[in-house]
């Protein structure tokens, strides 16, 4: 019922001026420089021509996983535009980060920019509205509305998970090296699906647009009641000092047995994709949070 009603809100919604009107009907040809929107097109059933760091996507995205024939067209800041021009695509897809280099993609074919992280610090929102212009634009307006309503679905199934039981903050981070990690805060799209979920999280400082902090591992030391969830690719240095409880991280109370776990890859930049994935990966680990479970 609801993907049906968004379908028909797609189907009123209107085209964007510019490089959406300069996209052929239906196109199927699509090539991205970001991460975030090549996991959506393959959720809407578009397999992206050319993507910009693949391996780095598999590393860090993980789910859903890249196509072996998605081929590599160098640098997210620097693609290789003369492999982008022989992809022969109808439409590049971008994000306002790589402003400076749209006129030139522009050359090869239609841009078309999406912003997710933005100063509203809305990411789950602009996900939304994303998917909802990219199924407009390539003829995918169900596809977009399934996606929409899924992932509004697992986050309400963590939800209705969770319940009525009581819960410590989460604090989510990606570990830089053994002394810096970037924390997820107000603004990221892990935020949204913690507060959509019921859950508090345990970074109450504020970060950047992007909705994370660059903190000292020592500023972890503060946080003593939360559950801490890191996400993959952890540096394998670091994964040593946890497993051995060594130096400064085994001392941090975060890091006590039984108060942490670390998650597959999850792109924290992402989309919708990412939105449900992290919701999944939630509902694996609920013990971890409720209280009265975790050690």
């Amino acid at each position: 019922m609801i993907a049906t009603l968004l379908a028909f809100l797609l189907a009123l919604l209107p085209v964007p001026p510019a490089a959406d009107e300069a996209v052929p009907s239906h196109a199927e040809r699509v090539a991205t420089i970001d991460w975030g929107t090549a996991e959506t097109l393959l959720a809407l059933g578009i397999t992206p021509l050319g993507l910009a760091e693949t391996a780095g996507y598999r590393d860090w995205v993980g789910s859903p996983a890249l196509p072996a024939n998605v081929a590599e067209i160098g640098l997210r800041a620097t693609p290789s535009l003369e492999y982008l021009a022989a992809l022969k695509p109808d439409v590049i897809l971008s994000t306002p980060q790589f402003t400076a280099i749209e006129p030139v993609l522009g050359k090869i074919a239609p841009v078309i920019s999406l912003a997710t992280f933005t100063n509203d610090l809305e990411p789950y929102r602009h996900a939304q509205e994303n998917a909802m212009r990219l199924g407009a634009v390539l003829g995918r307006e169900q596809a977009a509305a399934d996606l929409i309503a899924a992932t509004d679905g697992k986050i309400a199934t963590l939800r209705d998970a969770i319940g009525t039981a009581q819960t410590k903050p989460v604090l989510v981070l990606y570990f830089q090296d053994d002394r810096h990690a970037w924390v997820f805060c107000r603004g990221s799209l892990f935020d949204d699906v913690l507060k959509r979920a019921g859950l508090a999280n345990a970074w109450t400082s504020d970060g950047n647009f992007w909705g994370f902090a660059d903190a000292g591992v020592d500023q972890l030391f503060a946080i003593r009641d939360a559950a801490l969830l890191v996400i993959e690719p952890v540096p394998p240095a670091v994964r040593a000092k946890l497993a051995a409880r060594d130096g400064l991280l085994g001392q941090l109370p975060v890091f006590a047995p039984g108060n942490h776990a670390i998650l597959e890859s999850v792109w924290g930049f992402g989309g919708l994709p990412s939105a449900g994935r992290f919701a999944d990966l939630l509902l694996k680990h609920t013990r971890l949070f409720e209280r009265g479970h975790a050690s």
